[in-house]
């Protein structure tokens, strides 16, 4: 009996050692990965399971059980989040340059304006010149 118990006292001690050593191990291998593929993963608890996703793949309940996305989906809506960015930076840009070209054509328009009046003045400043160098009889 103590012989048996000694053993099962030996097992339930090296299952421990076991399971501490594989944990440390798959928590290592996370971190690296997460490194490697420049991504943060947490880890997300949802009814007592846990799951170690990036900060926003959420978890959905398929058929009764908990899991991540979908790669496909997650990357899915990465994209669209991206396309989402890129249509606001875009939209952002045209309303840029369309304020930029009504500014271009409001400068040009004044441009013109002080061309015309500094022709009048080139034209009175000459006239004026030309009387003065006329002699009166």
């Amino acid at each position: 009996m103590k012989k048996a118990a000694g053993v099962l006292l030996l097992f339930i001690f090296f299952f421990g050692v076991a399971r501490l050593v594989f944990s440390v191990e798959e928590f290592s291998s996370n971190a690296g990965e997460s490194a490697a593929y420049n991504v943060t993963r947490v880890q997300k608890v949802v009814d007592g399971h846990v799951f170690w996703v990036e900060e926003d793949r959420p978890i959905e309940k398929v058929a009764g059980l908990y899991r991540p996305m979908d790669m496909d989906a997650y990357i899915q809506l990465k994209f669209s989040k991206l396309q989402q960015q890129l249509n606001d930076l875009a939209n952002k840009t045209k309303a840029r340059m369309d304020d930029l070209e009504k500014r271009i054509v409001n400068l040009t328009k004044r441009v013109d304006q002080l061309e015309k009046k500094q022709d009048v003045w080139i034209k009175n400043v000459q006239n004026i010149a030309n009387i003065s160098n006329t002699t009166i009889p």
